[in-house]
């Protein structure tokens, strides 16, 4: 197999999704109608899941390892680099899928009906209307903007996330001697923004990244010691 050519394919519809995004995003606009929001992030979510798989076909078909020492673990801040929180860091693409719940949900339940304001004086309580949420309503699209930006970015230079994922598996193998987990960076299941009717282009892009990505790791798994 021309895993060359087949990384090129990928990227190339991934660059599409990228136009089409930034199209649907508009640009420079801070707020935009609700339903256009949910329509951007149904189709940002699965070109993420298919970017993920296609840098861990990168890293194993390219052969990409990287050495980290032990103080690394420890993940210590470097001199200079910008704190969390400030809003100057420039967004960095996420390398692992974000994990399921199985947890049982034990909160408390929320009953039906519209609230109600009783205060001392009163006859009767007072019933305050609900405000529904409204498809037209104007949101704030910053984060889904800074998203869009990692995406672009990490299809920039698919070698740096892949030099990036070594790390990051190099600290979790260090880290594992010790708790004896180790999470990979695609989840077991169905990938995050799977559809099971692929209606979409980006839908038969993130079913190949997803197949040949579980076809290199299971590879590895087999050639592994025990």
């Amino acid at each position: 197999m021309d895993w060359t050519l087949a990384i090129n394919r990928q990227r190339e519809a991934l660059l599409r999704m990228l136009a089409v995004l930034l199209a649907m995003a508009g640009g420079g606009d801070e707020r935009m109608a609700r339903h256009q929001r949910t329509a951007v992030w149904g189709l940002l979510r699965p070109a993420e899941s298919a970017l993920r798989r296609l840098i861990v076909v990168v890293k194993h078909v390219w052969g990409i390892e990287a050495r980290v020492s032990p103080r690394a673990v420890r993940g210590a801040v470097l001199a200079g680099a910008i704190p969390r929180g400030t809003g100057q860091r420039l967004p960095v693409f996420g390398l692992f899928d974000r994990r399921k719940c199985f947890a049982l949900r034990t909160g408390p339940k929320f009953t039906r009906g519209n609230p109600r304001v009783w205060s001392p004086g009163m006859d009767y309580p007072v019933f305050v209307e609900k405000i529904l949420a409204s498809p037209d309503d104007m949101v704030s699209v910053e984060r889904l903007h800074r998203r869009i930006m990692a995406l672009q970015s990490a299809l920039g230079d698919l070698p740096k996330q892949a030099r990036r994922l070594a790390r990051w598996e190099g600290k979790r193998a260090l880290g594992r001697q010790k708790t004896g987990k180790f999470i990979r960076p695609i989840r077991p299941g169905k990938p995050p923004g799977h559809r099971t009717r692929q209606l979409r282009p980006v839908d038969h892009v993130l079913s190949d990244c997803h197949a040949l990505a579980l076809y290199l790791l299971n590879e590895s798994d087999a050639r592994a010691p025990p």
